[in-house]
């Protein structure tokens, strides 16, 4: 059995509030913000697992990317979505980039069963 624990900050909601109040942003740009996050993140991860990385996917799921690949993969994976955040949301790039750092390890946490079932049918 393998077992997943991504990093949920334990202010999450706390860092939202303030983020939200900070960008100027409304809730409805947060909720979409959080649904382009978890799209590119699926997107994403599932094209990592079908070019045969899942041993990167799996340390970036369990919050400890250590080996170079899973840091690189990591690193790729927040430039990707805040680049989606930008182009799709038209938010200024520091507000992406905030955004991300708060939402990324909430949709690790939340999409980590969903990916572990893709890896597990691959093998």
């Amino acid at each position: 059995m393998i077992h997943m624990s991504a990093y949920i900050p334990k202010n999450a909601d706390e860092k939202l509030r303030s983020l939200l109040h900070w960008g100027k942003l409304r809730q409805e740009q947060l909720s979409e913000a959080f649904l382009i996050t978890k799209d590119t993140v699926l997107g994403f991860l599932k094209r990592q697992i079908e070019h045969g990385n899942w041993s990167g996917v799996l340390e970036v799921l369990k919050g400890k990317p250590m080996t170079q690949a899973g840091r690189y993969m990591l690193g790729e994976l927040r430039s990707k979505v805040v680049r989606k955040l930008i182009m799709r949301m038209g938010l200024r790039p520091v507000i992406a980039t905030a955004l991300v750092i708060v939402l990324l390890p909430i949709i690790l946490a939340k999409v980590t069963g969903e990916v572990i079932g893709w890896i597990r049918n691959r093998r």
